[in-house]
């Protein structure tokens, strides 16, 4: 019983050693613009930071958090801020050890922070592509926000082009 024992711990720990050499700290900062599309078209600045694992050399995942700079959302001249808090988790196909596609998935929430957006809350859908190369990234996708406030909701759609650092 003792043999058994020491074997499944011995079992264990080789493969508690090899998953933690896989997974490995993944941090990143976006900075981008996206151009408002369809009836509530709104144009932002966005600026995000993502912080996860690197499961494998294919797949990443982590927690992100940002800010938006709407111009222009209601009245020229003035702008609002939106907190998009959101799970990010993308897929890559390495083609070299520098370039790699990729797909790109961020789901969330956006929180109003300033006085014209304060209370409002809605959905965030971020499918993107776009392409590693080293530490760099480049990205493009469609931003899509649910907002809602007194019951009445609206959909503000956006393509969304990024670029990025990876440490």
């Amino acid at each position: 019983m003792k043999k058994i024992t020491l074997l499944v711990i011995m079992i264990v720990t080789a493969f508690t050693l090899n998953a933690q050499s896989l997974v490995k700290y993944h941090g990143e900062v976006n900075a981008g613009y996206s151009v408002g599309i369809g009836t509530f078209a709104t144009n932002r600045v966005n600026i995000h930071t993502i912080q996860g694992v690197d499961i494998s050399k294919y797949f990443s995942t982590g927690v992100g958090v940002g800010l938006d700079y709407y111009h222009e959302l209601y009245e020229k001249g003035k702008g609002e801020l939106v907190l998009p808090l959101f799970l990010n988790m993308k897929g890559y196909l390495p083609a070299t050890e520098t370039v790699s596609p990729f797909f790109s998935l961020d789901l969330g929430v956006g929180i109003g922070l300033t006085k014209g957006v304060d209370g409002m809350a809605g959905f965030i859908c971020t499918p993107s592509v776009g392409v590693k190369l080293s530490h760099c990234t480049l990205q493009v996708g469609y931003n899509m926000q649910r907002n809602s406030e007194y019951g009445f909701g609206y959909t503000m759609g956006s393509i969304q082009m990024k670029l990025g650092y990876i440490f």
